[in-house]
């Protein structure tokens, strides 16, 4: 069966159309599907820069054989075939060019002879070939994006007035190629939370599910990586998912279903054990919490029977004084000053119990609420986990993190 070929195109640079070639080739990769990614830009070579370091490896193969590497835009009529790239995710890859020259150079007739023939003699090998078109409307960009070679277009757009009035003017310059049938509006870089606000309609208007991006995307992509997670999967995994479903309807949508479920269990074991481990944090903490409120009335016990103590030392006291020197006279000072050994020590006595007494309280005070405290996060969490035990695959891998990361020491499950 021969290779379905998806042009993917923009209608100006930046719209991150290159890196979501590779992203969705590595994808359908993971599914078991054999890709091939051709690099049709001529402005920028974005492909083949993006897996130069392949591409050099492989110039340097095809030199050591005595052959000459040709990518797209050299000229293949002298070449028995192709050179083909292995890239890193598994994906293959046809480079615009082999050689450093400015591939804008390149007569349209013989771009257009030489992609003609390599997707003749390279359709029956793969399942999907993506075409990395050049960004904006020229003569090279309109080949791959018409009917003649691409069974379905792409058009990557971010979300704003501008980009949109791009993608407009591309579909009205190209209407007999970029029919309704055939062409997909796909949104990048858009925030997480418009995300599933927009998902739902816009697949009726033939925009596909489109692409969130949040700081760990921005991340990946600044260190030269995909931000697929291929292993467990993450909310921008998942956006790839629902856009290749949009795509590509029923033909793979038993493959993503597979996916997805495989990812969803390996996800469901650790949220059985965290709920146990939840629970028994919880029974925990009521019986900690029992314990120190029958600790907190025997220290009030002790409180009290000191102050009984010292009431009954400082009345004991007071009658003594009376009884030994009666009523304070002239010579108050006098008398005074012999009891100074025993008033001094019930003095200090008195301010501590009082100390005592108000610090407890304050300690109790502190103690329950950090008890209640705890008992809210715990059960709050109880709650969480419930509700992601019977949860589907989209709900699972947004919670992805929080699920594998232990509530203990912080440390993802591995």
């Amino acid at each position: 069966m021969a290779a379905m070929v998806i042009c993917m195109a923009s209608a100006k640079g930046g719209s991150g159309k290159t890196v979501l070639t590779a992203t969705f080739a590595a994808f359908l990769v993971t599914l078991g599907k054999r890709v091939l990614m051709i690099d049709t830009d001529a402005a920028t070579n974005g492909l083949t820069l993006m897996f130069l370091k392949e591409t050099m490896m492989q110039s340097d193969t095809a030199l050591s054989q005595r052959r000459t590497a040709s990518g797209i835009f050299d000229d293949l009529s002298k070449t028995a075939s192709p050179e083909i790239v292995k890239t890193s995710t598994g994906a293959h890859l046809l480079p615009a060019t082999y050689q450093f020259k400015n591939t804008e150079l390149i007569p349209v007739g013989q771009f257009e002879a030489s992609l003609q023939r390599v997707l003749q003699v390279l359709k029956d090998d793969y399942d999907y070939i993506f075409l990395d078109a050049q960004a904006g409307a020229d003569s090279v960009a309109h080949i791959a994006m018409s009917q003649n070679y691409s069974n379905q277009v792409v058009i990557v757009s971010e979300y704003d007035p501008l980009s949109a009035a791009g993608v407009e003017r591309l579909k009205g310059l190209f209407r007999e190629d970029l029919t309704y049938v055939r062409t997909w509006i796909l949104l990048n870089k858009m925030l997480p939370d418009f995300v599933q606000s927009f998902s739902d309609f816009m697949e009726v208007a033939k925009y596909a599910s489109p692409i969130p991006w949040d700081a760990d995307v921005v991340r990946a992509y600044a260190r030269r990586r995909l931000a697929l997670d291929l292993e467990r999967g993450n909310e921008f995994t998942l956006a790839v998912v629902q856009t290749l479903r949009s795509i590509l309807g029923d033909e793979i949508g038993a493959d993503l279903d597979s996916w997805l479920s495989s990812r969803t269990a390996a996800l469901r074991e650790p949220i059985q054990t965290q709920y146990e481990d939840a629970e028994r944090g919880l029974e925990s903490l009521i019986r900690e919490q029992a314990l120190n409120s029958l600790r907190a009335r025997a220290r009030r016990l002790r409180l009290q029977l000191a102050v009984i103590l010292t009431l009954i030392l400082v009345s004991g006291g007071a009658v003594y004084v009376v009884r030994r020197f009666g009523f304070f006279g002239q010579d108050l000072g006098g008398k005074i000053w012999p009891l100074t050994p025993i008033l001094v020590p019930l003095g200090y006595a008195i301010y501590r119990i009082a100390i005592l007494v108000t610090g407890d309280s304050i300690d109790r005070e502190v103690e329950e609420y950090r008890f209640s405290r705890q008992r809210e996060v715990l059960q709050d969490r109880l709650k969480k986990l419930e509700a992601l035990k019977s949860a589907d695959a989209a709900a699972l891998l947004r919670n992805k993190d929080s699920i594998l990361r232990s509530p203990r020491d912080g440390k993802v499950i591995r």
